[in-house]
């Protein structure tokens, strides 16, 4: 009696083990690019901000024009995004991750959307100074705002949720600059409308910078989200989602 003869087991293709690396790299390079549009919207923070406090025409045009490459690569992140969610299915951490980037992106260009209408604010104020007083805490606001975006990236970028959480500490002090130039401008003259009008651009200003901080701490809680599956407001609590 023969023993029959059955044909050779196919080998394992190699798709899940090259799935996985093209997964890798597409987290990868968008974690680049969500680095790089942080570092476009920081520059789009300094820029505003000084073209404002010198009455600088040009360079408020060329933020306000500079904000075209901010959104191409805003949409392309997201794309991006969108893809790998439909032909990778990632689950748990990958899942996180994926949506923390969609959310952080969403959040850079909010910020650089902000520094447009700073931008736009010294067209409105041209070509009347700024009060001192005002000059003075604005320029500590650009400074504070480009500081909370950038120790937001560098916790995403670094994947630490504790450099995250210094975040809400810090917007103690755009909070605190925001008070001092309401106080100040509410002693202006009411019976101005000169002043009224300067004083509605400069109190607008004033918010677009505590929306970036806000933006920022919100990036951070998504930081501490991706990296330990807990959002920071309850710890003890955390979401029934697998590490």
């Amino acid at each position: 009696m023969t023993t029959p003869e059955f044909p050779p087991e196919p080998p394992q293709p190699a798709f899940p083990h090259e799935a996985r690396k093209e997964f890798s790299e597409s987290l990868d390079d968008l974690r680049i690019d969500v680095i790089r549009l942080s570092a476009l919207t920081t520059e789009a923070i300094a820029g505003a901000t000084q073209a404002l406090l010198d009455a600088d025409l040009s360079e408020a045009e060329a933020v306000i024009e500079r904000d075209d490459a901010i959104d191409g690569l805003y949409h392309s992140i997201e794309d991006r995004c969108l893809l790998v969610l439909a032909r990778q299915q990632p689950m748990a951490t990958d899942l996180r991750t994926i949506v923390t980037i969609m959310r952080i992106n969403h959040e850079i260009e909010r910020s650089a959307d902000l520094m447009v209408n700073v931008a736009k604010t010294t067209r409105r104020l041209y070509p009347h100074p700024l009060d001192p007083k005002v000059r003075g805490i604005i320029d500590q606001m650009g400074d504070q705002a480009s500081n909370q975006t950038r120790v937001a990236i560098d916790a995403f970028a670094d994947g630490d949720p504790s450099q995250a959480a210094a975040l809400h500490d810090m917007d103690d002090a755009m909070d605190e600059l925001g008070k001092s130039l309401f106080r100040h401008i509410l002693s202006w003259d009411a019976n101005s409308e000169a002043t009224i009008q300067e004083a509605v651009q400069v109190a607008l200003v004033a918010r677009h910078y505590e929306r970036v901080a806000d933006h920022a701490v919100t990036i951070a809680e998504r930081v501490q989200f991706m990296v330990t599956g807990t959002w920071p407001s309850t710890p003890e609590d955390p979401l029934p989602i697998d590490r």
